[in-house]
């Protein structure tokens, strides 16, 4: 988990390259703060965050490769200060000296004054390149996107044929810090350290992948600037805690709330056994489960109580959440329920499977509908839903996801590593638990089990979609670290839904 060393890492606001650049900007014009020092402070984070992972770096062979622009300069601050400290640096441009402006320039010819070796990566030879300790990354900074290209490419190119440790400096170069996109080769670093506050494509995959350990840095920015209301929040423990909702003393099962799980088709009434089971270990108090007509259904948990879709016809209001979708098919009768339940229900309505997939091929039934909506799509479910490509979706997720809860107004959480919980508002949480051995069948149902469990119990829709996407995971990491990260099944981690709670 990402660590800060001005806070706690649990209190993350993300922020993208452009709010990075309004509170860089803001702290020099409004607050004073210059950007020399801004850019000293920078250089000063990355020798005590490579300090605390490598240790002393006296004596250390430390190549930093820069860029001519301000992250260039971090790099050339660097070397300076590491040089104090006794370290063997060489400073390794990726450009001619006389395109180097600003405050790059300064730090160049700092270094020059200190007597630190400053040359073009180029010209370094191939042993003695590879005699680096460690590699330092300022080549580029958030703000850069797209491929690399031209003496940043090959310098790329270079540092990855050395497979050495590497410390990326805001940013390793080659991810797209809005996105997480990784177009072409790109730095894979050992140790990260960010300024200011994380940006999302350090924590969304691919990117996150590429990131190692990552430390974020405040570096002198004043709090109010960091600390303003934030539009895309790292999903964490202090984050949801307050979220959640209390037993008191008295509860019964009627004040805990009613569930009711609509799907069920042949050979899939598993399904909604999982969402079932999950809303119950979710904390709901009571659990129906209404199936199509005739449907054996021999995997129904004990506690829950079943029924048939046509025996809902003027009964939901018995109901605080309900979920439609799991196994439940895509013929007529189906949609006829779907259509039912947007336009009668007054409670939430989490859509998952195929209730996505009908919502597919008939859009206009989004339309006008009084409930609060929470769709679940994975990747594929989203691309057919939007009627983009799956690379499409999993190229700018939180944009995807944003884009289309304001367009559907409803709750969107496009699931996969690292889950996006969008808003209708464009807020939106970067999920940050869960492992790959949850990549199974049943985990989607027992996720909108959750959901629908926290709705019963009193939260609003989109705190209920977070908080069971975190606990989800939560608990997914419990079996994981109790089994092992394959071989995982859904009920195992349904049953860590309590304790996923509890340690909450």
């Amino acid at each position: 988990m990402p660590r800060l060393f001005w806070k706690k890492a649990d209190e993350m606001r993300v922020v993208s390259t452009r709010e990075m650049q309004r509170i860089d900007r803001l702290a020099q014009e409004e607050y004073g703060m210059p950007g020399v020092v801004l850019m000293e402070r920078a250089a000063l984070a990355v020798r005590q965050a490579m300090a605390g992972r490598y240790g002393a770096l006296r004596g250390r062979r430390i190549h930093i490769y820069c860029g001519k622009g301000n992250n260039g300069g971090d790099g050339l601050a660097l070397a300076r200060l590491l040089a104090e400290d006794g370290a063997e640096v060489a400073a390794l441009l990726t450009f001619a000296p006389e395109e180097c402006r600003g405050l790059a320039r300064e730090n160049l010819e700092r270094c020059r004054t200190y007597g630190i070796p400053v040359q073009s990566w180029a010209d370094l030879e191939p042993r003695q390149a590879g005699a680096a300790d460690i590699i330092v990354d300022a080549l580029l900074g958030t703000g850069a996107a797209g491929p690399l290209q031209g003496s940043i490419a090959d310098a790329v190119g270079r540092i990855l044929e050395l497979d050495r440790p590497v410390v990326a400096v805001d940013a390793p170069t080659g991810v797209d810090m809005d996105s997480g996109r990784v177009a072409g080769p790109a730095i894979r670093a050992d140790l990260t350290v960010t300024f200011g506050l994380p940006k999302p494509g350090l924590l969304i995959f691919p990117g996150a992948d590429y990131v190692g350990e990552l430390i974020t840095a405040a570096i002198g920015f004043p709090r109010p600037l960091l600390e303003e209301d934030p539009r895309t929040v790292w999903a964490t423990p202090s984050v949801v805690r307050p979220w959640l909702p209390l037993r008191p003393a008295d509860s019964h099962k009627g004040s805990t709330g009613h569930v009711l799980i609509c799907g069920g088709s042949a050979g899939m009434t598993g399904a909604v056994a999982i969402a079932a089971l999950a809303a119950l270990r979710g904390g709901a108090g009571l659990v129906t489960a209404a199936l199509r007509p005739g449907m054996p259904f021999a995997e129904k948990p004990l506690e829950v109580m079943a029924t048939e879709w046509p025996a809902l016809s003027g009964r939901l209001e018995a109901y605080r959440a309900i979920v439609a979708g799991p196994g439940m098919g895509t013929a007529p009768d189906g949609r006829e329920l779907l259509a039912g339940l947007l336009r009668e229900s007054g409670a939430p309505l989490v859509l998952d499977a195929d209730a996505l997939n009908l919502l597919a091929a008939e859009p206009a039934l989004l339309r006008g509908h009084p409930a609060s909506l929470i769709l679940t799509p994975h990747p594929g479910e989203m691309a057919r839903l939007t009627g983009l490509s799956v690379a499409a979706v999993q190229a700018d997720r939180l944009e995807t996801a944003r884009r289309y809860a304001a367009e559907w107004n409803a709750v969107v959480v496009l699931k996969g590593a690292r889950t996006i919980t969008a808003l209708p508002t464009g807020e939106s949480y970067i999920n940050s638990t869960g492992n790959p051995g949850m990549a199974t069948a049943g985990m989607g149902d027992a996720l909108s089990g959750l959901i629908a469990a926290l709705l019963a119990q009193g939260l609003v829709p989109w705190r209920a979609a977070a908080a069971a996407v975190f606990l989800h995971g939560l608990a997914g990491d419990n079996a994981a670290g109790r089994l092992g990260p394959a071989g995982i099944l859904a009920s195992d981690v349904i049953g860590e839904f309590p304790v996923a709670l509890k340690a909450l």
